[in-house]
């Protein structure tokens, strides 16, 4: 009886676990095809030897094509303590590679094959079983129909004692279809293959088909290094990135005010975009030391410079990532020079992945993520780079990538993958009067309340130094004709304050003169008052005396 159809058996590989839901069929076979060096044998290694340390399921392992020893070779090159399973029991190992002297007649009967793997089982107390390449049974069959009948012998045989199985095949003369592998044999069917483009192989995998339950669909790229099988898991339709409301010194106050006076917040994605020659490096490499003095540990890796070369660079401007990637710095910092020519898209994608699971960083510097696209445009880049931020956002990691924009970009980002920054920073140089200055803005920054101005920064042995812009009566004006703008405002500054110092001093002047007018007007005015007032009172005298004399004369006439 057949176990149920939800239950499943983990491969150890976490990216294809996902992507099968909870990993193979429990009790049933699962295919693996595909051409030389897939990694169809590494998948093999790693379902068992997980399944041996972490699952407490011992493994029989029958091959049919290299020997014992070159497969313990393999597994031990990839970490898995293969021989150490087969002392103690827990992995057997059976040689079932054809000897033609043993074909008889049409065909090989496979009772013994059958009793030797039983009896393997058994021993081991087995709930796994591989049998790997089993298309090098072929050779010793003397006719297709032979062959046919053997196998479904042999894969009905493993359904009854319910193991989970896992069969690799290659992809000689449509194998799997001639011998109906695909079609009755498998519950589950995975393909492998090279992707070879721009003279950069990736490798693919493809779930076929999985009987009773889901699993995801399309061509998956992984990688397959020293360190095994690895996956990018597939991302969900919902965005849930891990939020931080704590806030995040770059290591340039002067920044930090530009992004609202604390820096951007933890776990955000900063881009610094500007020319050769702008600063982006030693930004990044600012807000690394930063990191690191707070405890934070930090992963950076850099696309064209090695360690040494970072170290040397960043150290003249006192930016010390030689101290903190030491025992003395408690090495927080970890530098990942990476060729970015020597890979592709997926293949950077899965390793920088990789890293970060590895090493856990707090924070993550991509310089400069732009080499990735310089010769991929137009064939995934975007949608990479965007797969690529979205996976670091969603481990809460605060990811600084810098952006080499070309001299004729007029400032625009060939990246196009603004949608998923949160913070972005532009540089770029001012060449006048035969003298280069560096320039910053801030474009963007989600949530935070950002400087409006372009201002100017300086690359010396004390690190970044900004400044604020100097606007003058004739504009803005950068570096020495800054210097020379002020000198000369200040002294036409100093000529309009003598200036309006003797204009006030007139005004004075003449305020002073027109009070005296007034005074002496005022004076003339009071004294031609009194002597109309003098004149009035004679006046009023004598028509007095007149009136009193006439009324005498009347007076006396009576």
């Amino acid at each position: 009886m057949n176990p149920p159809a939800s239950s499943h058996a983990g491969t150890g590989i976490q990216g294809l676990d996902f992507v099968l839901q909870g990993g193979l069929p429990e009790g049933r076979p699962t295919l693996v095809r595909g051409g030389p060096g897939t990694g169809k044998t590494v998948i093999a290694l790693t379902f068992l030897c997980h399944g041996i340390r972490d699952g407490g399921e011992n493994g029989v392992l029958v091959t049919f094509d290299e020997s014992p020893q070159a497969l313990i070779h393999h597994a031990q090159g990839f970490g898995f303590a293969a021989e150490e399973y087969r002392q103690d029991g827990r992995l057997r190992i059976l040689d079932m590679r054809p000897d033609q002297d043993e074909v008889v007649g049409q065909g090989l009967e496979l009772t013994a094959v059958l009793a030797r793997i039983d009896h393997a089982l058994q021993e081991a107390g087995a709930r796994r079983l591989v049998l790997d390449a089993v298309e090098g049974l072929e050779g010793a069959f003397g006719g297709q129909g032979s062959l046919r009948r053997e196998l479904g012998r042999l894969f009905d045989w493993i359904r009854e004692r319910e193991i989970t199985s896992l069969i690799t095949t290659g992809e000689i003369e449509d194998f799997n279809t001639r011998f109906g592998l695909e079609d009755y044999v498998a519950d589950c069917v995975i393909a492998l293959k090279q992707d070879l483009e721009n003279r950069a192989m990736t490798r693919l995998l493809r779930v076929v088909k999985r009987r009773g339950g889901p699993h995801a669909g399309g061509e998956l790229p992984f990688l397959l290094d020293a360190q095994g099988i690895f996956m990018v898991p597939v991302s969900g339709a919902v965005l849930n990135a891990r939020i931080s409301d704590e806030r995040l010194s770059s290591g340039i106050p002067d920044l930090d005010r530009m992004l609202g006076g604390q820096g951007p917040y933890q776990g955000s994605t900063v881009l610094l975009s500007g020319q050769a020659g702008t600063g982006k490096t030693s930004i990044a490499a600012t807000f690394a030391q930063a990191a690191c003095s707070r405890g934070e540990k930090v992963l950076f890796i850099s696309f064209e410079e090695s360690v040494d070369e970072l170290v040397r660079n960043q150290h003249s401007i006192g930016a010390d990532l030689a101290h903190h990637a030491g025992e003395a710095g408690g090495r927080r910092l970890v530098m990942e020079p990476v060729r970015a020519m020597e890979m592709g898209l997926e293949e950077h994608l899965m390793r920088i992945m990789r890293a970060l699971d590895r090493h856990r960083p707090d924070m993550v510097i991509l310089d400069p993520i732009s080499s990735l696209a310089s010769r991929h445009v137009g064939d995934g880049t975007k949608e990479m780079l965007l797969r690529l931020m979205y996976l670091i956002k969603e481990r809460g990691i605060t990811a600084v990538a810098t952006e080499l924009l070309a001299d004729d970009s007029r400032g625009v980002s060939q990246l196009d993958i603004s949608s998923m920054i949160d913070v972005w920073i532009k540089l770029r140089r001012h060449e006048e009067n035969g003298e280069l200055n560096r320039l910053i803005q801030v474009v963007k920054a989600r949530g935070l309340p950002i400087s409006n101005q372009v201002k100017e920064f300086r690359l010396c042995d004390q690190g970044l130094v900004i400044q604020e812009p100097y606007i003058g009566e004739g504009g803005i004006a950068y570096g020495t004709a800054r210097e020379a703008r002020q000198a000369e405002d200040e002294q036409r500054q100093e000529q309009l304050e003598e200036e309006l110092t003797r204009r006030r001093r007139l005004r004075q002047e003449m305020d002073a003169i027109h009070e005296a007018r007034e005074r002496l007007t005022r004076a003339e005015d009071d004294a031609r008052a009194v002597e109309v007032d003098r004149e009035i009172a004679e006046l009023e005298r004598r028509l007095a005396n007149i009136q009193r004399a006439r009324s005498t004369v009347s007076r006396s006439r009576t």
